[in-house]
């Protein structure tokens, strides 16, 4: 992926976000993306176009959590969105059309009142259950906090075959002493079998 026309911090932060995401450590985007939305919608540089926006924001959105922090991504989505519609078009810049599937998708996952998850099973041929929690504005609002401490928990664990079920377990420890009760995926999709 070329980046040459964006700010050095804002490949610097991409180089670190995939570096997180290699490390299994995604939470840690989250702040990186946001720093880099601010950089990308701040910059006066006329040699910043659009499509080099649009093409550094599609590298930072592959390296986070959309269904964790769906309100987020959507934002970012959109400002790339706007970025491809200002380009001509070209080879490389992402598809305006794809943009707003995944947007109509994150808006669908954020209104549980209006799709329920049995619709967005079908809608989205998702096949793992999840806790409905998830869906919610307060999942979004602890992610970075529960993380930060989920890993704290698991520290230097090995984070190979097996590793999810310490993981999803120090998670509802998290978010147990916080009064809330979450169902991780294995409680929620029992017959299938996770590494």
């Amino acid at each position: 992926m070329v980046m040459k026309n964006l700010s050095d911090r804002v490949v610097e932060i991409a180089h670190q976000m995939k570096r997180n995401a290699e490390g299994m450590c995604l939470w840690r985007n989250y702040p990186l993306a946001a720093e880099a939305l601010e950089l990308l919608k701040s910059t006066g540089d006329p040699e910043e176009t659009p499509a080099g926006k649009a093409l550094a924001l599609d590298f930072i959105l592959d390296y986070l959590s959309e269904y964790d922090t769906p309100r987020f991504c959507i934002s970012l989505l959109e400002y790339e969105l706007e970025q491809v519609q200002l380009s001509p078009e070209q080879d490389g810049i992402p598809d305006a059309d794809e943009l707003k599937a995944r947007i109509s998708k994150l808006r669908d996952w954020i209104s549980p009142e209006t799709v329920s998850d049995g619709e967005f099973y079908e809608k989205y041929s998702r096949y793992l259950k999840w806790d409905p929690l998830e869906r919610t504005p307060l999942w979004e609002e602890l992610y970075l906090e529960v993380e930060h401490e989920t890993d704290a928990l698991v520290g230097d664990a090995p984070r190979g075959m097996g590793f999810c079920f310490g993981y999803w377990a120090a998670k509802r420890k998290v978010l147990l002493d916080k009064g809330i009760e979450w169902k991780d995926p294995h409680i929620m999709n029992p017959r299938v079998m996770f590494d």
